[in-house]
């Protein structure tokens, strides 16, 4: 196994910003974090094209902004938090350059591309579920893809979003209640 493989985030983190960034280290910080930050977009923008745009800007503004990174926190909700904001940035862009009736249409383009699959698992369960997750708000949405999907912990996610781990308590449990109502569980 290479030397780099073994070296824990932070240490790669280190060596990069102190030596000069170095590509060696950012490309295993790359093959390390590549496809959890793609599922992690993904579950925000839906659309595979922006996904891959967003992936690209989280990993562009790592490189860029490597020295504000702390080293008191984890490599983890430093590269999420990037993508994180990424994300709310294509989505507002977005909106930004769209219509009313196309902002009214976009939540059917984004159900049919669940339907599409597009990537997505075709298990007729999960398409249900992803169409009870865009009825849902867009801040409750992403705390649940967080608890959900990649079952981390509040404190992590407070980190990501800024938002005190009580509202995200709260945010969870309206969007576990929302989607339970989508899918007429009780």
């Amino acid at each position: 196994m290479s030397p780099i493989k073994q070296l824990s985030d932070h240490e790669l983190m280190k060596n990069f910003v102190d030596k000069g960034k170095e590509e060696i280290y950012f490309r295993e910080i790359m093959n390390r974090y590549k496809q959890k930050v793609y599922w992690q977009v993904r579950r925000i923008v839906i659309v595979h094209e922006d996904t891959d745009e967003v992936v690209q800007n989280v990993f562009i503004r790592l490189w860029r902004f490597a020295d504000n990174f702390r080293f008191d926190s984890a490599l983890s909700s430093f590269i999420y938090r990037i993508a994180y904001n990424e994300s709310l940035n294509i989505l507002k862009k977005k909106r930004k350059f769209t219509s009313l009736d196309d902002i009214m249409d976009q939540e059917g383009i984004m159900k049919q591309f669940i339907h599409q699959g597009d990537g997505m698992n075709g298990d007729k369960i999960f398409r249900k579920l992803q169409e009870a997750l865009l009825e849902l708000p867009e801040k409750q949405r992403l705390v649940f893809n967080y608890k959900y999907f990649e079952d981390m912990p509040y404190k992590e996610i407070s980190e990501i979003t800024g938002t005190s781990e009580g509202a995200l308590k709260a945010s969870f449990h309206h969007a576990v209640e929302k989607i339970k109502h989508f899918l007429d569980i009780h």
